[in-house]
C-alpha cells in the first residue's frame, strides 16, 4: 500500500472520528436536551389544562357565593353563636299575635351540652331477628285460603331514621336551652302558633305539648265554646353553636 493511500484511509478513519465524536459532544445531547423540553411542556399543558378546569369551577362557584352567604346567614340566625334569647321571645309574641292566641308565661332553664346521639350498633341484628319469625307465619298462611292469609299478615315494621352526627359539633361548643311556652287560645290558633314557632328565625324544636282548662274556660252547657278557653303549653329546645366553649350559653 502506497504511502499516499495510507494517509487517505487515516484521514477518512479521522473524518469519521470526527463525525461520531461531534454527534456524542454537540448532537446527542441537544436531542436529549429537546426531548427533555417535549416532556416539560407536556406536563405543563397537562397542568394548564388541570388549572383551567379548576378555575371554570371557581367560577362556578362564585356564581354561587351569594346564595351561599344569604344560606349562611339564615343557619347563623338558626342556632346563633349566642343565646339571644330577648330577641326569640320578641318572635314568640310576634306569632303569637299573628295566630290570635295570648302567651301566658314564657320559662327557659339553664343551658343543656350537646349530646350526640348514640350510633344503633345492633340495628342490623334487630332487623335480621325481626325477619326470622315471619318465615313460619308465611308458611302457614300458604296451606289456607287467601283470606286468611291477608288476616295473618304482620305489617312490616319501617326502618329507623338514620343516626347522622357531625364530629365538629360536640358538647365544647353547642348547647341546648330548654324553652317551655304556654298560650291560650283555640285548637287551630295553637296550630297556627306552632307552624309560626317552626318556621320562623329561630330554630324552635318542639318536643312536648299539653292542654288544660283556662281559668276562663267555657262552663258547662256550651261544648261548642269550649275550645276557646284551652291553655296550651309547649316544650322544646333552642341551641347555640359557637366556636367559643364558654360563651355558649352566655347572651
Amino acid at each position: 500500500m502506497s504511502k499516499n493511500r495510507l494517509s487517505m484511509v487515516f484521514a477518512v478513519v479521522a473524518m469519521a472520528a470526527v463525525v461520531l465524536a461531534g454527534f456524542f459532544v454537540g448532537v446527542q445531547p441537544q436531542l436529549a436536551q429537546a426531548a427533555s423540553s417535549r416532556a416539560q411542556q407536556v406536563d405543563v399543558d397537562r397542568t394548564n389544562a388541570s388549572s383551567r378546569a379548576e378555575l371554570a369551577r371557581l367560577r362556578k362557584q362564585a356564581e354561587k357565593l351569594p346564595a351561599m352567604r344569604d344560606e349562611l346567614e339564615k343557619l347563623q340566625a338558626s342556632v346563633p353563636a349566642t343565646a339571644s334569647m330577648s330577641r326569640f321571645y320578641g318572635e314568640l309574641y310576634d306569632v303569637a299575635g299573628a295566630t290570635g292566641v295570648t302567651v301566658s308565661s314564657i320559662t327557659t332553664d339553664d343551658a343543656l351540652p350537646y349530646t350526640p346521639p348514640a350510633a344503633e350498633v345492633g340495628s342490623s341484628a334487630t332487623g335480621s331477628a325481626a325477619a326470622a319469625p315471619s318465615a313460619s307465619p308465611s308458611a302457614t298462611a300458604s296451606a289456607a285460603p287467601s283470606s286468611e292469609a291477608s288476616a295473618s299478615a304482620t305489617p312490616t315494621t319501617p326502618a329507623p331514621p338514620t343516626t347522622f352526627t357531625n364530629p365538629v359539633i360536640n358538647s365544647s361548643n353547642m348547647s341546648l336551652i330548654p324553652v317551655t311556652v304556654s298560650v291560650d287560645g283555640t285548637f287551630d290558633q295553637a296550630r297556627q302558633f306552632v307552624a309560626g314557632t317552626q318556621s320562623g328565625e329561630r330554630l324552635f324544636l318542639i318536643n312536648e305539648i299539653s292542654s288544660a282548662e283556662s281559668s276562663g274556660a267555657a262552663t258547662e252547657g256550651a261544648e261548642a265554646d269550649a275550645s276557646a278557653g284551652q291553655t296550651w303549653t309547649f316544650g322544646g329546645y333552642v341551641y347555640v353553636l359557637t366556636t367559643d366553649s364558654g360563651a355558649a350559653a352566655k347572651g
